[in-house]
């Protein structure tokens, strides 16, 4: 079961788009599966020991600190820590918690020095807007969440930025996997409602959509990183049936033939759909520009931007950090100055005011050497 588990881990198409992309929300399903095995291994093993409760402070902590919504999703995964560890266990909870305060120090010392600064992407993205608030608020937040966990949802599409998922009719998840971990809540609710690690499972997979139901964005699937690793590990239980009862007959054979046929089906239409579409996230990411600035760099003369075209700036700014090349080898022209003749010029959505010769292209961005002013 284990071994199938991580197999369909592997080929999950939200935890594999998440993996492309430079974001710091990446680390969470990973910094997740640790610490369950930490409280696994706890649980299981019924040693208390404080080892085990400070490794699980330091990999709270790192999750509160991988994403801005982790921030909320951290200390809510902490204080379900009171759940797991039960009543007794008093040190091994302090403990935990103790650690987790820590490592929220530096953070909290930066927020105190920069008021407002770590909730200012909150304040962007709130849904407590437009004299939402009171029971209006928690109605609609808890409207959000159900839309968020919808497995319908995430089974048949996804996130619906394109620089997430990148289209074409497949699923985050696997139909499949889907199907399996809500029998395995079920099971778990009807058998293991007294196991504490499956108790902390169900109440972190709960606790997982609430930093983004309290967003305007649905279906983010950065804000619910750590979701499809909930969604995995809740297949477990199902799984398990479905393994002991393929010994016994031919019901549960087919069963696990359908189960598998499917998912080989869905992975067939992610792997087409990411062949045919993800080479169109290449303009999404801008990614031909660091090629077309090589040559311009390399001459070692500045490079001159029109005033008012922000991105051709930002992109050549953060070209020239990359390479460490010095910020005056940037010159943004003032509005209506002209680049000295034969320089480089380099732009996305603004023509030159002067005379300038296209020496290279991609897509929108583009490359010229300026000839002089216009004539009257």
């Amino acid at each position: 079961v284990a071994v199938v588990v991580v197999v369909l881990a592997g080929l999950t198409p939200w935890l594999f788009e998440l993996g492309r992309l430079a974001i710091e929300a990446s680390t969470q399903p990973f910094i997740v599966v640790a610490l369950l095995l930490v409280l696994y291994r706890t649980w299981s093993l019924h040693r208390w020991r404080h080892a085990e409760a400070v490794a699980a402070g330091v990999l709270l902590g790192l999750l509160t600190y991988s994403y801005t919504g982790s921030r909320l999703l951290g200390p809510l995964l902490a204080l379900a820590l009171f759940v797991f560890a039960g009543h007794g266990r008093w040190r091994w909870l302090l403990a935990a918690w103790a650690t987790f305060v820590a490592l929220l120090v530096p953070i909290g010392v930066y927020g105190l020095r920069h008021p407002g600064a770590l909730s200012a992407r909150y304040r962007e993205t709130t849904i407590a807007r437009n004299g939402l608030s009171g029971p209006r608020l928690v109605v609609q937040a808890v409207s959000n969440w159900l839309h968020d966990v919808d497995p319908w949802h995430w089974a048949t599409s996804g996130d619906p930025a394109p620089y997430i998922h990148v289209g074409g009719g497949y699923g985050s998840l696997f139909g499949s996997v889907v199907a399996l971990a809500l029998v395995g809540i079920v099971l778990i609710l009807l058998r293991y409602r007294h196991d504490l690690w499956w108790r902390y499972v169900l109440i972190g997979a709960l606790l997982v959509p609430v930093p983004a139901a309290l967003t305007v964005d649905r279906y983010n699937a950065i804000r619910l990183a750590a979701l499809p690793v909930f969604v995995l590990v809740l297949s477990f239980p199902a799984l398990r049936e479905i393994v002991a009862a393929v010994r016994r007959g031919w019901a549960a054979r087919v069963l696990a033939a359908v189960l598998v046929a499917a998912v080989g089906f869905q992975f067939a239409q992610f792997l087409d759909a990411y062949r045919t579409n993800g080479p169109g996230r290449l303009v999404l990411f801008d990614a031909g520009v660091g090629p077309l600035l090589a040559r311009p760099f390399a001459s070692g003369k500045t490079i001159y931007i029109d005033y008012d075209d922000r991105d051709a700036q930002t992109e050549a700014l953060w070209q020239a950090v990359a390479q460490g090349l010095p910020r005056d080898r940037i010159s943004i022209l003032p509005d209506g100055g002209i680049p000295p003749r034969g320089s480089t010029v380099f732009g996305r959505f603004q023509p030159c005011d002067y005379v300038c010769v296209e020496t290279a292209r991609w897509e929108t961005y583009w490359v010229a050497r300026a000839e002089g002013p216009k004539t009257a």
